[in-house]
């Protein structure tokens, strides 16, 4: 399906909706002359679930903060785990991840 810009911003809503409910790609032109491209997301259903969750506790957050009077920011994304970030702790040949072990591997360097 083609589209003019003008039509499409008249109608949006209804072009957005079609997208999700059919799946269609919908080009969008500009004098006639292809300029970009309307798709639907790939679902990927576990993510879009956790992604759901997210938003929808960031949004009691914001909720819980604005009635209390604090201003707050919440990521529009879940914040990825810091062993995800930073990799595993580095652990001792006999299993120990204590601070002084950890001293040991590093061979006193400063990070």
């Amino acid at each position: 399906m083609r589209v003019k810009t003008a039509d499409l911003k008249n109608h949006l809503s209804k072009y957005l909706r079609r997208v999700r409910e059919t799946g269609e790609s919908i080009t969008i032109c500009d004098r006639d002359k292809p300029v970009a491209i309307l798709s639907s997301l790939p679902a990927d259903a576990a993510g879009a679930v956790e992604d759901r969750k997210w938003l929808d506790e960031r949004e009691r957050l914001l909720k819980k903060a604005k009635e209390l009077g604090i201003r707050i920011t919440v990521p529009t994304r879940r914040p990825r785990p810091m062993r995800e970030i930073f990799g595993e702790p580095p652990v001792a040949p006999d299993g120990r991840t204590d601070i002084k072990t950890i001293d040991l591997i590093r061979g006193g360097r400063d990070y």
